[in-house]
């Protein structure tokens, strides 16, 4: 009887383990260098009237589990300034923002990484 209990306990916690790792866990989330080229690849810091310019390299404060609108919510620590409209520079801005990562298909068929800004 207590053989069965035991197998039964172990069986049971391994059920969970492999059940929680399939379906929400951190493992099968984006790399932190995925994160960042995703962020990337955004565009925002390339270009537009107000150009941005990264001052230190990203780094990644927190990530959160797998969310129920199908993506990883992370919070990225950003340095960066931005050019004025009269051509002048800002002082280094620092910021942790918030970028929802997601599977998406590029123009070419493939899965990607893509982020978006915003934790909603």
């Amino acid at each position: 009887m207590k053989n069965r209990i035991k197998m039964l306990s172990i069986l049971l916690m391994t059920s969970v383990l492999v059940l929680n790792t399939l379906g929400c866990s951190k493992l099968f989330g984006p790399s932190d260098d995925e994160i960042i080229k995703a962020i990337n690849d955004t565009g925002l810091f390339s270009g537009g009237v107000e150009k941005f310019t990264l001052k230190s390299p990203m780094v990644i404060v927190d990530k959160s589990m797998f969310s129920s609108n199908g993506a990883w919510t992370v919070q990225v620590k950003l340095t960066y300034t931005y050019m004025m409209a009269g051509g002048q520079e800002t002082k280094p801005v620092e910021k942790i923002q918030a970028f929802r990562i997601s599977k998406s298909k590029d123009s070419s068929g493939n899965m990607i990484w893509k982020a978006t800004s915003g934790s909603q």
